[in-house]
């Protein structure tokens, strides 16, 4: 992959992050350090980044996508209620209080 000081800047955004962003969310982070960056170039570099594995991609019920800094072998809870995404590193065996919470997890 060739260097991009965008693409590190993205990069940099996600990986300070814990709350699984969207892209609006990166490109009004980026927006703020770099005035010149364009929604079409934070997109463009998202797909580059989630073909290449520097980060990961998760897509809600509502169709939303999200990305994880976090390349770790790990899985998510999501909120079916409000939304909110939790990184989980436990065993993939999930405790009866998550279904009864109307919570989903994905790997």
């Amino acid at each position: 992959m060739r260097y991009s000081r965008q693409r590190e800047l993205i990069t940099e955004i996600i990986k300070g992050r814990k709350d699984h962003p969207t892209a609006d969310m990166i490109y009004h982070s980026a927006r703020e350090m770099d005035s010149t960056i364009s929604l079409g170039t934070v997109y463009r570099n998202l797909k580059v980044l989630t073909e290449e594995k520097e980060i990961i991609t998760l897509e809600t019920e509502d169709k939303r996508l999200h990305y994880d800094g976090d390349t770790s072998r790990h899985s998510h809870f999501i909120c079916s209620e409000c939304g909110r995404i939790i990184d989980f590193f436990g065993p993939l065996k999930p405790p009866k209080e998550i279904k009864e919470k109307g919570l989903t997890l994905t790997s």
